[in-house]
């Protein structure tokens, strides 16, 4: 009998590779998995109405619109109480208060401040300044209200002597709770 060497070489790579494809698949895989229960949580922090009869509130779930908010050329016009934030909470929450636009007729604007007040007892807790000199202000950080609290926020709003009753500005702020 005669052996062709090229033959057996072939049948060993051939072999070879069958083991080795083998062992590969033979390769011991295993799973694991996770299962979650995902609910919807009560919002702590609320918006509710304020007492300003001046000022439309419409508030949707965690948003809010106010209208009706003017002021006069050279002058201050204040707006108490147009909108609270209340802590519905069992527990005090933590948050952050960000103005993120003033836009519009901003170069005729001179200022607009929101003083935030306790509604319990009429303290000042902070003012936001939403805009100053010619730029949006910084945010107030790390503020704190006990669980039941109400703050109310109201606005000063100041346009310059220059001001038309065509000019308006358009404010959008947030806040940003903490967990």
């Amino acid at each position: 009998m005669k052996t062709n060497n090229k033959k057996i070489i072939r049948l060993a790579i051939l072999l070879a590779s069958s083991l080795l494809i083998a062992g590969a698949s033979a390769s011991i895989y295993y799973t694991m998995t996770l299962n979650a229960t995902v609910g919807v949580a009560g919002l702590s922090l609320k918006w509710e109405q304020g007492t300003n009869e001046n000022v439309t509130c419409n508030i949707d779930g965690s948003s809010c619109t106010l209208t009706g908010l003017q002021g006069y050329p050279g002058l201050t016009a204040t707006y108490n109480d147009t909108v609270r934030i209340t802590n519905a909470g069992s527990s005090t929450v933590t948050f952050n208060i960000t103005t993120t636009d003033c836009s519009g007729s901003e170069e005729n604007l001179t200022s607009i401040y929101v003083k935030i007040y306790n509604h319990t007892d009429g303290s000042l807790v902070n003012t936001l300044t939403v805009w100053n000199n010619n730029i949006i202000g910084s945010s107030l950080t790390d503020l704190q209200i006990g669980a039941g609290v109400s703050w109310e926020l109201s606005w000063e709003i100041t346009w310059d002597t220059d001001a038309l009753t065509s000019d308006s500005v358009n404010v959008a702020i947030r806040l940003d709770v903490k967990s």
